[in-house]
């Protein structure tokens, strides 16, 4: 019984870590731009196939461009302060990149969208 209730507790809280939010992107930082300091950008796919992108610390304006695997544009966004966040919809299935480039550097994190 108590196998029972332990995988049922941590397969809910599974459940609802999906539920509540998408899944996580890793991005690395790429190159190294301004003054070294850590940010903190979060990525994630949310179900309708939209990636959110979350920037939790002051690192001046952004660009965000959304390219393919073979480097073809498929769509990008600016968001001109930060903290502050930025939604993009993907409407084709494929293996993607995101590039997000601010005052501290570029980083960069690959998603596929089903």
């Amino acid at each position: 019984m108590k196998k029972l209730m332990f995988i049922l507790f941590f397969g809910l809280l599974f459940a609802q870590q999906f539920a509540i939010g998408g899944i996580p992107i890793q991005i690395k930082k790429t190159n190294d731009c301004g003054e070294a300091r850590s940010i903190d950008i979060s990525v994630e796919i949310n179900n309708n196939n939209t990636i959110s992108i979350v920037f939790n610390s002051d690192c001046g304006d952004a660009d965000i461009i959304i390219e393919t695997t073979t480097g073809v544009y498929v769509t990008s966004a600016y968001c001109p302060t930060t903290p502050d966040n930025v939604e993009i919809r993907i409407t084709s299935p494929g293996c993607y990149v995101v590039t997000i480039k601010t005052i501290d550097g570029t980083y960069q994190g690959q998603f596929i969208i089903n």
